[in-house]
């Protein structure tokens, strides 16, 4: 079962999308469905799992440009050829890819995938957060992180839908990470998270609200001269990278560091 999971799963299927698609079965684990074709029509059906997906869309997923006339032929013989690989992680139970009008549904519960068990987890901890309980928050983000490895969604056809999907869940990752930091200030665990911050702060050297929660985390640690640089380094990369300056919150964090020497 999937760490994601808080029950038994129907028929204990698990769809694993983050750092690349797999199923794994009661008959059979880790079935990774062969070419990018095939692992992009995967993902396009788990994350609208329990869900009919158009064919129309299915195949918005599957070319980067324009479709060829072929199209449909082809996306059918993915859906075969998936299907055949989603049958062999399910041996013995009904087939769990159906062709349902005008498109094809993944006849799975969402908790089964992965991505979207961790999205189900971060709405939890941004609710949690939102209702003054950091403990619950940082329960639930630390489970989410815990099944969304770094690589996000991968191995796709760089299709415009692909493309955002992808990004749509980098940034989701990156707000859970955010939101557990919060809470592990507001739970008074500062070097936890400096410790979560850091490398995620460097790895995003533009991305203002991760440098802005390093500098607090560092201030209650009492490590001035450390938030101080966290904010030397902020400016000097998005004035070379974008031609801007700290917005109003990181120069607030660092005037009043500035006024406290």
């Amino acid at each position: 079962m999937s760490i994601c999971s808080t029950s038994r799963v129907q028929r204990d299927i698990d769809v694993r999308l983050l750092g690349g698609p797999a199923v794994s079965g009661p008959r059979a684990a880790d079935v990774v469905p062969g070419g990018v074709k095939s692992r992009t029509l995967l993902t396009a059906l788990a994350l609208d799992a329990g869900s009919a997906v158009s064919t129309e869309r299915l195949m918005d997923y599957l070319w980067e440009k324009e479709p060829p006339r072929s199209a449909l032929k082809n996306l059918q013989l993915y859906a075969s050829r998936l299907r055949r690989c989603l049958d062999t992680a399910n041996a013995g139970f009904s087939r769990l890819l159906v062709h349902v009008g005008h498109g094809y549904r993944l006849d799975v519960p969402a908790e089964a995938v992965d991505v979207l068990c961790a999205g189900g987890l971060l709405r939890r901890g941004v609710t949690c957060l939102r209702q003054g309980d950091p403990c619950g928050a940082a329960t639930a983000l630390t489970a989410a992180l815990g099944c969304w490895p770094v690589d996000g969604l991968v191995g796709l056809v760089p299709s415009g839908p692909a493309t955002a999907v992808a990004a749509l869940w980098r940034e989701r990752r990156i707000a859970a990470v955010e939101h557990l930091a919060t809470a592990k200030v507001a739970l008074g665990a500062w070097e936890d998270a400096v410790d979560l911050l850091a490398p995620h702060a460097s790895a995003h050297p533009t991305r203002e609200s991760l440098q802005v929660l390093l500098m607090r985390a560092l201030v209650h640690l009492g490590d001035r001269v450390g938030a101080i640089d966290v904010y030397h380094r902020l400016w000097r990369v998005l004035d070379a990278d974008l031609g801007i300056r700290p917005g109003g919150e990181a120069r607030a964090v660092f005037e009043g560091l500035l006024s406290n020497a």
